[in-house]
């Protein structure tokens, strides 16, 4: 699976990078659980409904540079040795310690925003460099972007679970700059 922004010569991190993620993503689908599935559902609704569809993300060449660049063998052995809270630890194990459904269907019934957070908490911790790059700075660019290009009324964001804490946050950062 090809990686935008992971092409041209970038050496070992380019590397770990690039095979980290297509990895990942090919023992997801291989397991039932395709991501992107939300964003695909709703380009199809946007297009029945003849509605304007918005992607507010940041662009994932910044991001890729971004993980390129502070990525470190020595960030990856702290992850490895830094244990998930121990609620984690629980909800993974009575989610996958059984043998029903596949591996979307076991992503879902833990899908909340309470194991988002404890899940965020856990990168932060784990891996600060990392979580920065994936969560708060995108969390940054989705809330501007929908203040921006989104006018104002009702508006749907379709946004994976461990940006929902944040945008909001930084949604009501936005709202005070205004006020002040």
């Amino acid at each position: 699976m090809p990686i935008p922004g992971l092409v041209g010569a970038g050496g070992p991190q380019q590397d770990m990078l690039k095979n980290g993620f297509a990895a990942l993503y090919n023992i997801l689908k291989r397991y039932g659980y395709v991501p992107g599935v939300e964003m695909i559902a709703a380009m199809n609704e946007a297009s029945r409904l003849n509605a304007n569809l918005y992607c507010g993300d940041r662009d994932i060449n910044d991001t890729m540079r971004d993980l390129r660049q502070a990525f470190q063998f020595s960030m990856l052995m702290k992850a490895m040795s830094t244990p998930p809270p121990p609620e984690l630890e629980q909800i993974f194990q009575n989610a996958f310690n059984n043998d029903s459904g596949t591996l979307g269907q076991k992503v879902e019934t833990i899908k909340n925003r309470e194991h988002a957070r404890l899940m965020t908490g856990w990168m932060k911790q784990a891996m600060p460099d990392i979580a920065d790059i994936m969560l708060y700075k995108r969390d940054h660019i989705m809330a501007s972007n929908l203040r921006k290009h989104c006018g104002k009324g009702k508006v749907v964001a379709v946004v994976g679970l461990a940006h929902v804490d944040g945008i909001e946050r930084e949604w009501e950062a936005l709202d005070k700059s205004l006020r002040d």
